[in-house]
C-alpha cells in the first residue's frame, strides 16, 4: 500500500506502517448480514416463554441480531436508536454469559434516571418472557458501607448500579472488588468523555482485566468518533472498525468528524475504505468529500462484526415536530427589557448582570436563559453571608468584599481589552482567551504586547486565598413563554408533556398552572425532588400534565403512555433531543402519530434549532443511525442558518458544512436564510 505522508511527517515511518496495517485489517473485516426472518423466528421460538410466542410477542430484529453478535464476536457495540428495546438485550446478554459461565460477575450499568424503572418495572416484564435465571443485586440508594459489603460479598450473578456511583469516593474500590468479568454499558454516551473520573475509571479496570465488553446507546455520539474509540475498541478489540491506537483514529476523525476540515493527504491517508464500499456497496451514493468518507465509514461501521444499529428501521408511527410560536411576544410585559438584554448580549456581549463576555459558549448561555425569559443575576454576597462562611468578623468581612470588587473590575478591565486584541489579531494559536491566557502564563508579554500583558498581570495580582464569590440567582423577567405553556396546557385537558431546560423555568410555569386550577405535576430531576422518576413513569399519570426536566427524563425511560408534549426550551445538543422525543415516539407508542409542540418564537430559537439540526444530520451520516429530527416531519419547515451565522452568535460548537452536507440541508429543508438582523 502507498505510504501514507501525512502520518509519516507527524509520527514517523512506524505510524505509516501502523496506519497501513490498520486499514488493512479494518477493510478485510467480514461483511455481516443480518439474521433472516426464519432465523429471527426461530430464535424467538427457542428464547421466549412459549406463552407470549404462542400470543404473537416477538423480539426487534435489533434484539435478535445483538444478542446473535454477542454470542459470535463475546462482545457488542450497539448504536441502537431509541425505542427498539436496547434494556431487553441488555438483560438477555447478561443471562446468557451468566448461564453460559462465560462471566460469573457482571455489572450492568445504567443512567440514575432509569434505575427505579428497571429495577420495579423492566426486569420483572423481562422475567415473563424470557428465561431469565440470572441473580441481580442491586448497588443504587445503598450507603457506602452496605455498597462495600455487596461488593466484597463474592455473589455470582448481575450487579446493578447507575453511572452516578462511579462519581463516589469508593467508585474504584467497589468496581475493583466486585471484579466483574463483563461490563454492560446502557446508554453508553453516560462515558463518553474520556477525562471524567467515571470514565477513567472503567477504561483503567478495563485495562487491566480485560473482561468482554457491551456498550449500547441510541447518542452515542454528538461530535466525534472520538466519543465513542475507546467503547468500541474494548468491546470488539481485533474486530472494530476503527483504528485500535488513539492517535491512528483521531487522524481519521479530520476526515470524519463534525468539524472536520481535512487537506487531500488526510483523506487520501484512508481512501482504500472509500474503494471497499464502492466495491462491495456499488449501490451506494458515495459524493466527493467529506460526506462520501463519512458514508464509506458508515457502511462499515454497520456491516463490521460485533456492531449492530437500527439503521433504516423505521417506527411505525408517524413524527411531526410542529412549531407553535408565542403570537405577539411584544404584547407581554416586559417583554421590550428582555430584548433590550438580549441584543446588549448579542452585540455587546455584555451579560445581563453588566459583565463582559469573553466565551462564545457563554454568550449562548445567556441568549438560551433569555429566550426562555429569565437570567441567572450575578450579586454579591451581603456580610452577614460572608460572616456566615468561616470565623471572621464584620469589618474583615468588609475588606473581603471591597478586595473581590476590586478584583471584579480588574478582570473585567482585562476582558474588554482581551475581546479587542483577539478581534484584531490574526493569531491561528493566539484565538481563544483559554490560550493567551496560557501563553501570557508562559512567554509574558511577548506575543500579546504590553498593555494587555499588564492589565493580566493587575487582575492576577488582585487574586487573594478567601476571596468571595458571586452567588447566581434566577431572576425573571418576561413571561411570554411561561403563558404560552399554560394556554398550550388547557388545551390538553388530557393529558401531555411540557418539556423544560432549567429548573426554574419548571417551576415557574408549574406554579402558573396551579393557579389557573390545572392540576399539573412538577417534575425536576429525582436529585431535586424525590419521586419524580416514579411520577412521570407512572401510567395512571398520563391523563394530567406533567412539566418536565429535559435533564432529569430525557433518557431510558418509556412514556409512550403519553402522546402530546411541547418542549418551552429545546435543547441544543441534538442528542438531549433525540433522546426526549424517543420517550414517546417509540415502539410501543399506541397512537398513529406522535406530535411534537415547540414555541421557537424569536431569533435565537429557530437559530439553535438549525444548530440542532446540522449535528443530527452528522450523527446520521457517521453512525448509520436515523435521526428523529431528521426524518420528522416538520409544520412548518424549521428555518436554516449558515454555520458561519450561527458561530457568531454564540453556536461555537456547530460543525462547519461543505458544499454536499449543505445542499442536503437545501433538499431537506429549504435555502438556508440569508443573514439578517433580529427586528
Amino acid at each position: 500500500m502507498k505510504a501514507d505522508p501525512f502520518l509519516s511527517a507527524r509520527t514517523g515511518k512506524h505510524r505509516d506502517t501502523a496506519s497501513s496495517l490498520e486499514i488493512d485489517r479494518i477493510i478485510r473485516l467480514p461483511i455481516i448480514e443480518h439474521p433472516t426472518t426464519e432465523e429471527m423466528e426461530a430464535f424467538c421460538e427457542e428464547e421466549l416463554e412459549a406463552r407470549y410466542f404462542e400470543d404473537g410477542f416477538r423480539l426487534f430484529p435489533t434484539q435478535v441480531g445483538a444478542v446473535l453478535a454477542y454470542d459470535l464476536y463475546g462482545g457488542l457495540f450497539a448504536p441502537i436508536g431509541v425505542g427498539w428495546g436496547k434494556t431487553l438485550i441488555t438483560l438477555m446478554i447478561a443471562n446468557r454469559a451468566f448461564q453460559r459461565k462465560e462471566a460469573k460477575k457482571i455489572i450492568l450499568f445504567v443512567p440514575s434516571q432509569v434505575y427505579h424503572q428497571l429495577t420495579h418495572t423492566d426486569i420483572p416484564w423481562a422475567r415473563k418472557r424470557v428465561d431469565l435465571r440470572v441473580p441481580f443485586m442491586l448497588m443504587g440508594g445503598k450507603s457506602k458501607n452496605e455498597r462495600m459489603a455487596i461488593a466484597r460479598s463474592g455473589k455470582k450473578g448481575c450487579y446493578v448500579m447507575p453511572y452516578s456511583l462511579l462519581s463516589t469516593k469508593d467508585a474504584h474500590d467497589v468496581l475493583f472488588s466486585i471484579a466483574p468479568d463483563l461490563l454492560i454499558l446502557d446508554e453508553a454516551h453516560s462515558v463518553k468523555n474520556e477525562s471524567a473520573a467515571r470514565t477513567k475509571r472503567i477504561m483503567r479496570y478495563m485495562a487491566q482485566h480485560q473482561p468482554r465488553l457491551v456498550a449500547l446507546s441510541g447518542t452515542i455520539t454528538s461530535k466525534s468518533i472520538r466519543d465513542y474509540h475507546h467503547l468500541i475498541s474494548n468491546a470488539l478489540r481485533e474486530y472494530s472498525p476503527l483504528p485500535m491506537e488513539a492517535s491512528l483514529a483521531s487522524n481519521w476523525s479530520f476526515v470524519i468528524d463534525a468539524d472536520a476540515e481535512p487537506s487531500e493527504v488526510q483523506i487520501g491517508a484512508i481512501q482504500p475504505l472509500i474503494s471497499w464500499a464502492r466495491k462491495y456497496f456499488p449501490k451506494e451514493k458515495l459524493p466527493t468529500g467529506i460526506p462520501g468518507f463519512r458514508n464509506a465509514y458508515k457502511l462499515r461501521l454497520r456491516s463490521a462484526p460485533g456492531v449492530v444499529s437500527t439503521g433504516d428501521l423505521e417506527i411505525g408511527v408517524s413524527l411531526i415536530i410542529e412549531n407553535l410560536p408565542v403570537p405577539n411576544p411584544k404584547a407581554h410585559p416586559n417583554f421590550e427589557k428582555l430584548a433590550e438584554l438580549i441584543k446588549q448580549v448579542e452585540e455587546l456581549w455584555i451579560t445581563p448582570s453588566g459583565d463582559e463576555i469573553d466565551y462564545g459558549f457563554h454568550k449562548w448561555r445567556y441568549l438560551f436563559e433569555l429566550s426562555a425569559g429569565f437570567y441567572h443575576k450575578m450579586r454579591w454576597p451581603t456580610l452577614a453571608e460572608i460572616c456566615s462562611k468561616g470565623l471572621i468578623r464584620v469589618r474583615e468581612a468588609e475588606v473581603y468584599l471591597e478586595g473581590a470588587k476590586e478584583h471584579h473590575e480588574a478582570l473585567q478591565e482585562y476582558h474588554r481589552k482581551l475581546r479587542k486584541w483577539l478581534q484584531y489579531s490574526s493569531r491561528p494559536k493566539l484565538d481563544t482567551p483559554f490560550l493567551v491566557g496560557a501563553d501570557m502564563h508562559s512567554n509574558g508579554s511577548k506575543n500579546v504586547g504590553e498593555p494587555l500583558y499588564k492589565t493580566w498581570c493587575e487582575s492576577k495580582e488582585l487574586e487573594f486565598e478567601g476571596m468571595p464569590q458571586r452567588i447566581s440567582e434566577p431572576t425573571r423577567i418576561c413571561d411570554y413563554k411561561i403563558e404560552h405553556a399554560v394556554r398550550w396546557a388547557k388545551e390538553h385537558p388530557n393529558g401531555g408533556l411540557i418539556w423544560f431546560y432549567h429548573d426554574d423555568i419548571g417551576r415557574w410555569v408549574a406554579d402558573r398552572l396551579k393557579e389557573e386550577g390545572i392540576n399539573a405535576i412538577w417534575c425536576p430531576s429525582d436529585s431535586v425532588r424525590k419521586g419524580s422518576n416514579a411520577v412521570v413513569e407512572d401510567p395512571n399519570n398520563a391523563d394530567r400534565i406533567l412539566v418536565v426536566s429535559i435533564g432529569g427524563h430525557c433518557t431510558g425511560k418509556n412514556l409512550q403512555h403519553f402522546q402530546d408534549q411541547i418542549f418551552l426550551q429545546f435543547p441544543r445538543e441534538s442528542a438531549r433531543a433525540e433522546q426526549a422525543i424517543g420517550r414517546t415516539h417509540r415502539n410501543g407508542q399506541k397512537a398513529d402519530e406522535v406530535i411534537v409542540h415547540t414555541m421557537n418564537s424569536i431569533l435565537f430559537d429557530h437559530l439553535n434549532l438549525s444548530a440542532c439540526l446540522v449535528d443530527a444530520l452528522y450523527i446520521q451520516q457517521t453512525t448509520g443511525t436515523r435521526q428523529k429530527l431528521c426524518y420528522a416531519g416538520y409544520n412548518p419547515l424549521p428555518k436554516m442558518y449558515p454555520e458561519d451565522f450561527l458561530r457568531e452568535r454564540g453556536f461555537t460548537d456547530v460543525h462547519r458544512l461543505d458544499a454536499a452536507t449543505r445542499q442536503l440541508l437545501v433538499e431537506r429543508f429549504g435555502p438556508l436564510e440569508e443573514h439578517r438582523r433580529r427586528a
